[in-house]
């Protein structure tokens, strides 16, 4: 209906027939105004001024507005602006970005095309979900949630000097706002939680479970660096029943799956990482890298976190 509309609105204007876009609305210099090109830059508008456009006034406002920039553009090409430095830089500019977010478009339908094929692979069922919940059945019946202050530095030499600070008498808070990287909780004295089993990296975990309550660890290595945790508080909370437990459940071992998934892809693809290749300074980093990023510093926020 729309097309008819349209066609309607810009076949009284035509000046004859074009051979690729239809009907001839106008013809500025070299420059060819056809009604499919009208057509097109029109599907670009809100719809209600779509609906103007289909009336007298709306119409030539619409076309008069499409050749006054054709008029500027024929202007600008007897000028010769097409040979400026500024233009021709700028143009390729853009058609490198282009090209980069065509390929960051293919990329990301790939990925997820091919995921729900993976996930259809590492699917949990109903009957794997209970047998999870009798196995860990304390876990669900009498659930901990734990709550700790940590501090997180990368370097091993930074952390055991933190560790010296506090063994001499010096308050955590003060600590962890001064030296932990993790910023987010640093400005809380590094307090994140509360958290149940299950929910940490293990070794993070481990370590915080063992703790008794005011009692404070030595160093915790963990993929994110070096950790000092200071157990705050147990809290005992009800019972879960086993249907409230599935969606939880069924996160964990299909987490799990991925992860191992993940792991023999790395494993067959021979992947090799340099971790140590310096940033470049002022280097501009690609869309897709920056989210990654983003996404690594909203981790960082609780970087014991699965």
């Amino acid at each position: 209906m729309k097309k008819i509309l349209l066609f309607a609105a810009f076949a009284v204007l035509g000046l004859g027939a074009c051979k690729d876009g239809g009907n001839l609305v106008a013809k500025v210099g070299g420059t060819k105004i056809t009604e499919a090109a009208l057509e097109e830059k029109l599907a670009a508008t809100p719809p209600s001024y779509q609906s103007y456009v289909n009336t007298p006034a709306g119409r030539k406002q619409f076309v008069d507005s499409v050749i006054r920039e054709a008029i500027v553009v024929e202007s600008a090409k007897q000028a010769g602006a097409e040979k400026k430095k500024e233009y021709s830089e700028a143009l390729k500019e853009f058609k490198a970005e282009q090209e980069r977010q065509y390929e960051e478009y293919k990329n990301g339908l790939l990925i997820e095309t091919y995921i729900r094929e993976v996930h259809n692979g590492i699917a949990a069922s109903d009957e794997e979900i209970n047998a999870y919940y009798e196995a860990n059945k304390e876990q669900f019946e009498k659930p901990v949630a734990f709550t700790v202050k940590h501090i997180l530095v990368s370097d091993k030499a930074e952390a055991e000097a933190a560790y010296a600070r506090l063994e001499k008498g010096e308050n955590f808070d003060k600590v962890a706002k001064e030296v932990s990287q993790d910023k987010a909780s640093a400005q809380t004295g590094g307090l994140i939680g509360p958290f149940r089993k299950g929910e940490l990296v293990p070794e993070f975990e481990q370590a915080a479970l063992n703790l008794k309550k005011n009692e404070m660890s030595g160093l915790v290595e963990t993929l994110y660096g070096y950790h000092i945790i200071l157990k705050v508080s147990d809290q005992v909370l009800p019972a879960i029943p086993l249907e409230d437990a599935k969606a939880e459940i069924r996160r964990t071992l299909e987490k799990d799956r991925f992860e191992k998934w993940f792991e023999d892809k790395r494993k067959s693809l021979g992947v090799q990482v340099n971790y140590d290749l310096p940033i470049v300074s002022g280097a501009v980093i690609p869309q897709e890298e920056s989210e990654i990023i983003e996404v690594e510093e909203e981790a960082a926020a609780t970087p014991a976190v699965k």
